[in-house]
C-alpha cells in the first residue's frame, strides 16, 4: 500500500509531467484566479499544497506559510532589509517553469539584503545582493540547502536581464533539468557567461567556452 508521501511524490511528477507538456506562461505560479497573494511570485500552488513567501520588515525575517503552517526561513541582520533599498518585492519564488526540481521536494525562491548596511548612500548604499535559495519542502520541515549569487554591487554581479525588465524573469532558464542563470557580468568569467545550478545547490557551474 502507497504512503501518503509517496502518493504526493507521485501526484507532484504527474502535475510536472502535464505541465511541462504545455506552453505555459512565463511568470505562471499555479495558482487559481482569486487566490490571495499580495504580488506575483507571493505564492506558489502546487498539488496539494500552497506556499506563501512572507518577509516581515520591523522582524527582518523571511518565512513560508505551507497549508497555513509558518516555517522561518531567513532573518536579514540589522540595517540590511530590502525595504530600505526598495527592493523586497525580490524576495519571491521563481514561477512554475523555473522549477525544475520539484520531483525532489525542492522549490526555488529569490532573497535580496542591502549591500552595505551603513546610513550613508556611497558606494553600494543603495545596492542589492540578491541569492536563488534552494529549499527541502520534504515533511513537515523545511531546509534551504544551498543559496548562489545571481546579482552583487560589492563582487560586481550582473544579471542579463531583458531591456526595461527591473522584476521579472528574463534572466533565467531551464536546461537540462537545472535552473541556468544567463549574466552580462561574472567576476573572472569572460563574456556574458550562462551558469547552471549544481546538483548541491551551492554554486554555479560555467562551461569552459564560456561566451
Amino acid at each position: 500500500m502507497l504512503k501518503s508521501a509517496d502518493v504526493k511524490t507521485i501526484l507532484l511528477a504527474a502535475f510536472m509531467t502535464a505541465f511541462s507538456a504545455h506552453a505555459a506562461e512565463p511568470n505562471d505560479f499555479g495558482c487559481i484566479s482569486g487566490t490571495k497573494a499580495q504580488r506575483p511570485g507571493t505564492s506558489l500552488c502546487l498539488p496539494g499544497k500552497t506556499l506563501t513567501l512572507d518577509y516581515r520588515p520591523k522582524a527582518r525575517t523571511v518565512s513560508i506559510e505551507i497549508n497555513g503552517h509558518s516555517h522561518l526561513v531567513e532573518r536579514i541582520d540589522r540595517n540590511f532589509g530590502p525595504e530600505l533599498i526598495g527592493m523586497e518585492e525580490y524576495i519571491r519564488v521563481l514561477p512554475l517553469a523555473l522549477q525544475p526540481y520539484l520531483s525532489r521536494n525542492v522549490i526555488l525562491f529569490n532573497s535580496v539584503v542591502r549591500s552595505s548596511g551603513g546610513e550613508g548612500m556611497g558606494q553600494c548604499g543603495s545596492g542589492a545582493e540578491v541569492f536563488v535559495n534552494a529549499l527541502s519542502i520534504t515533511g513537515a520541515k523545511v531546509k534551504v540547502l544551498g543559496k548562489v549569487q545571481v546579482e552583487s554591487c560589492y563582487r560586481s554581479i550582473v544579471p542579463n536581464k531583458a531591456e526595461e525588465e527591473e522584476t521579472g524573469f528574463s534572466e533565467y532558464s531551464v536546461q537540462d533539468g537545472r535552473l541556468a542563470i544567463r549574466f552580462r557580468n561574472y567576476p573572472d568569467v569572460e563574456g556574458r557567461p550562462t551558469g547552471l545550478l549544481s546538483k548541491d545547490f551551492r554554486q554555479l557551474e560555467f562551461s569552459q567556452s564560456a561566451q
